[in-house]
């Protein structure tokens, strides 16, 4: 892969967009990319974290793949590549998106795909598809639409404007904005934190989120009757119950190791 690394360190997957100084998709970073989320989904991670290399998160898409392709042509690829934001977006444990700089049209998609989007207090964010005729194609108005509600997801891809950290921290699609200069060390914390954490718990809420939101109220509450007694037997929860017991709830915390099973 030369246009994306995927490299692990203990439970924490890392995936590295790497094609600077823009990180622009091409079908080399796609193709990459289904590689590396693939290789996320057979190894036994506990977290991932979503980063790029250079100043720029990404541009968004190299338009010259979009240059005379006809509409059977478009179907087949974004068919494709929507497998792929989907795959990131269902993978069983925690992920995050580090941002820097601009994030724009696929960046942003791809970001979107993440559980969490932390931000340099500088990044600028756009789905700017409108402004080459199109809409966005990896999902991105529907996951803005989720996050932030379906008006200011119409007035993100109407305008096709960008939009800075605080903006859109506040409409609820950045999670956290931290100093540029602090935004690698600081995210790369928190994912180890989450790796350390108690991962199949993570799983299962992470499941309940989204039977919530495709289904509503009442699918997520059927789906805790179905996944979460399992959780009981688990070396984990048992672990920070008797943890609670024996330390008490300010101690406890700091004292119990989950093991993610």
């Amino acid at each position: 892969m030369g246009k994306v690394r995927f490299e692990m360190s203990d439970a924490l997957g890392l995936i590295t967009l790497a094609n600077p100084p823009l990180n622009l998709f091409d079908q080399e970073l796609i193709e990459d990319l289904r590689t590396a989320v693939g290789q996320a989904r057979q190894h036994p991670l506990r977290a991932l974290l979503l980063r790029a290399d250079g100043k720029v998160f990404s541009g968004g898409a190299d338009v010259a793949i979009f240059k005379d392709k006809t509409a059977e042509e478009a179907r087949a690829r974004f068919t494709s590549h929507l497998r792929t934001i989907a795959d990131l977006e269902e993978l069983p444990f925690p992920t995050i998106a580090a941002v820097q700089g601009a994030c724009m049209a696929a960046g942003l998609e791809l970001a979107l795909a993440c559980d969490l989007i932390w931000a340099a207090s500088s990044a600028r964010f756009g789905q700017v598809e409108a402004s080459i005729g199109t809409t966005t194609l990896l999902g991105g108005v529907q996951r803005l639409a989720e996050r932030a509600g379906p008006s200011r997801a119409r007035e993100i891809i109407y305008t096709a404007d960008q939009y800075d950290a605080a903006t859109f921290e506040r409409w609820n699609i950045v999670n956290k904005i931290v100093p540029d200069e602090k935004l690698e060390s600081e995210t790369r914390g928190f994912a180890e934190r989450l790796a350390s954490g108690a991962t199949l718990a993570f799983a299962a809420g992470k499941k309940i989120v989204r039977a919530y939101l495709e289904r509503g109220i009442r699918a997520a509450d059927a789906l805790v009757d179905e996944i979460a007694p399992a959780l009981f037997e688990t070396t984990d929860m048992r672990a920070g119950i008797n943890g609670l017991l024996e330390h008490g709830p300010r101690q406890f915390r700091n004292k119990v190791i989950f093991q993610g099973r």
